[in-house]
Parts: C-alpha cells; sequence; structure tokens
C-alpha cells in the first residue's frame, strides 16, 4: 500500500502552491462564467464545437482535476501527480476564457485586439497538445511519481517531441487558427516554410500516438506487476487511463489529421471530455475505496462538506427570498425577521443535512476491507485454477509415461 509521508506532507509550501494554483483555477473559471453569462450562453465561435454542453462538461473537468490535484499536491508535494492534475484544470480554465474572450470580440462587431488575437492564438496551439502531454506523464508516474522503470522515459520524451511538432504545425498554419477559424494566424508561416508543415505535423502525430500508448502500456504493465492491494489500488486508474486512450487517440487523429464535420467532432469530442473527466473520478474511487495515498478521511470530509455548503447555501437564499415576500404579503413590509427566522431554520437543519451526506457518502465509497484485498478477482482465480489443471494434467501425463 501507499502511504503519505507525514514528513513531506508538512512541507507549508505545498498547501501554499497548491492553494494558490486551486484559487487561480476557480477564479479563472468565475471569469469564464462572468464573460458567458453577459453573451447570454451563446455557442461561441470555435470549431468542433455548436452547442453549450460541452462548456459546462469542461468546467466540470476542470473543477475535478484542480480539486483532486490540490487534494494531492497539498498532501504530497514531492508527488508530481497532484501538480500535473492541477496544471490540466488551470490549462483548461485559461483555455475557455480565450474563447470567451473571442466571442466577446465577435459579438462587438469590431477588430480583434492583439493581445485576444495572441492569447487566441496561444489556446488554439498550445491547449490539445499540452493537455495531451500533461495526461502522458499522469500514466507514466502515477501513483507514486516514478516511472516503472527508466525504460518507460522514451514514451514522455516521444509525447513532448510530437507535441512540441504539432504546435509548430498548427502555430504557423496560413489558413488561420485551428480552434477559431475565423480569426487570422498572426504567426502565419512564409511560402517557403508552408511545403513542410504536413511532414511536421505527420511525424508529431505519429510521436504523440506513440508516447500516448506507451504510456498506457506502461499502466497496463504497473496494474499487472503490482501486488493484491496495490493491484486493487490502481484498478480504477488503469480502466481510466484505458477509457481516455481509447476516446483521446481518435479525436486528436481527427483534430489535426482528418478533415471531419462538426457534429462528428463535436460528438468524438464530448466523449472525449467524458473519458477524461472519469481519471479524477477514478482517483476518488481509489482514495476512498482502496486507501490510495492513506488521504481517504480528507477526500470523504470534502465529499461531505462541500455538498453541505452548497445546499444550505442554496436554503438559506431560497429561504430569505421566500420569507421577504411572506412578510410582504401579510405585512405590507420587508422585515429583517425573515433572515433571522430563515437562519435559525437552517442552522437546525444543518445537522440533519450533514448526517444524510455522511451516510450516502459512507455507504457508496466505504473502504474495502483488508480482507477483500487479499482475494483475488475473478480472473486471477479463473488464471489459477487453468494453472492448476496444467500441472495436474502434465503430472498426470508423466506418471502414464512412466507406466
Amino acid at each position: 500500500m501507499i502511504h503519505a509521508a507525514p514528513r513531506l506532507a508538512s512541507i507549508p509550501w505545498g498547501y501554499l502552491m497548491a492553494g494558490a494554483l486551486l484559487l487561480a483555477t476557480l477564479l479563472t473559471l468565475g471569469l469564464d462564467i462572468v464573460l458567458w453569462s453577459g453573451q447570454r450562453f451563446r455557442p461561441p465561435p470555435v470549431s468542433f464545437i455548436q452547442g453549450q454542453l460541452i462548456y459546462f462538461a469542461e468546467m466540470a473537468m476542470a473543477v475535478a482535476y484542480a480539486l483532486m490535484g490540490w487534494l494531492l499536491a497539498s498532501r504530497l508535494p514531492r508527488n508530481a501527480i497532484g501538480w500535473l492534475f492541477l496544471a490540466t484544470g488551470l490549462a483548461m480554465a485559461a483555455q475557455m476564457s480565450s474563447t470567451f474572450l473571442v466571442q466577446q470580440v465577435h459579438e462587438a462587431f469590431r477588430p480583434v485586439d492583439t493581445p485576444v488575437l495572441l492569447w487566441a492564438w496561444a489556446g488554439s496551439t498550445l491547449h490539445l497538445p499540452a493537455t495531451v502531454v500533461l495526461l502522458v506523464y499522469v500514466f507514466l508516474l502515477f501513483p507514486d511519481g516514478r516511472y516503472l522503470s527508466r525504460s518507460w522515459r522514451p514514451a514522455g520524451w516521444a509525447a513532448l517531441g510530437g507535441a512540441a511538432l504539432v504546435c509548430f504545425t498548427v502555430g504557423l498554419a496560413p489558413e488561420g487558427l485551428q480552434w477559431f477559424p475565423s480569426l487570422p494566424n498572426p504567426l502565419a508561416a512564409p511560402p517557403w516554410l508552408r511545403p513542410a508543415l504536413p511532414v511536421t505535423n505527420l511525424i508529431g502525430l505519429a510521436l504523440l500516438v506513440a508516447g500516448i500508448v506507451a504510456a498506457t502500456t506502461s499502466m497496463v504493465a504497473r496494474y499487472r506487476r503490482s501486488a493484491s492491494v496495490e493491484r486493487a489500488q490502481l484498478r480504477w486508474i488503469a480502466i481510466a487511463v484505458l477509457l481516455l486512450t481509447a476516446a483521446g487517440v481518435p479525436f486528436v487523429l481527427a483534430r489535426y489529421a482528418l478533415a471531419l464535420s462538426y457534429d462528428s467532432g463535436e460528438l468524438m469530442l464530448g466523449i472525449a471530455i467524458a473519458a477524461g473527466s472519469f481519471l479524477p473520478v477514478a482517483a476518488a474511487i481509489a482514495i476512498l475505496r482502496h486507501r490510495l495515498y492513506d488521504i481517504d478521511l480528507i477526500l470523504n470530509r470534502a465529499l461531505v462538506y462541500i455538498p453541505l455548503t452548497a445546499i444550505l447555501g442554496g436554503l438559506y437564499t431560497g429561504g430569505v427570498a421566500f420569507a421577504q415576500r411572506l412578510f410582504v404579503a401579510v405585512t405590507g413590509d420587508r422585515s429583517d425577521a425573515a433572515i433571522v427566522i430563515t437562519t435559525l431554520v437552517i442552522a437546525s437543519a444543518f445537522t440533519p443535512v450533514r448526517n444524510w451526506l455522511q451516510t450516502f457518502v459512507d455507504a457508496r465509497f466505504k473502504p474495502v476491507s483488508s480482507d477483500a484485498h487479499s482475494r483475488h478477482s475473478p480472473i486471477d482465480e479463473l488464471s489459477e485454477r487453468v494453472a492448476q489443471l496444467e500441472q495436474r494434467l502434465d503430472a498426470s501425463l508423466g506418471q502414464a509415461k512412466q507406466d
């Protein structure tokens, strides 16, 4: 079992940096919501995305990665996994900011300012390849922040080199910005360099996909080599990695190598986002059910008190509004008594709601006992029985030959 080292967990800089990155992500998402609400939540002019659902899913995904990253980085600051999760969440939030700024410019019917155009260029060019690289290193380093062996290091370098070549190609494309086709590319390649761009794009994609596949293989190999307890901890992560690879590789190829319709591209992007969102969920399940990192109590409390705060806050806001309307209807005037009564009601509801949430979380994320860890999965039991039958058959054949 992988344990958290108290000596590392007590280092202040981990809490400070992780908290700062989490706060930056949440503030950026808040800015995104403000910008988008000012646009009445209309779909921005982005290729492959025609509806609002994708953006809500991306926001939820950014929050999931940021929260899980904060939990891991603040507890284990020298483990790279938490920082990779935090960087993924922040990158997604920042990319959406460029999207909504571009939408604001389009609605104002004015030329795009240079800072907005450069930010749009950065989001269109760097976001997807950089996110892929971050996830590749999560695949390679999860859960202890170390490679399975030194022989897996080239997988990370392949993904990094491939992403750099893809960014080089997309960043210099003369046709316009990859994700914002209505905007010109401020860094378009000169005519003499353009014939080389398809070649560099092909080489970059090949290296990037090879890195993803190798990193996925590393996670599968880590799972197969682990003991029973570690295998139980890694099972959900391995499933999430396989799902993300199966959904992500086709989308990356479609985005940079194929000419798909927007409807098909949006469907593939939605599937990739759903698969990517499962990775922090799988980490949460491994922590809560199988005591990965021994921080299950912290996450358990977070799953109780974060919804508790949201529920009570919503009840308080709605209760105050209802009570004020009731006082106006009865007395013809507003009264501070509405706030006092609502506060008392919410205070009395605190304990019952908390207990219900605690029971709900405990029932669905109850840690698996050590006895359950020691038992093999049905596949392992079947493999052992097949091996026993083979041994008995070999023994019977050997005895028959002797007779």
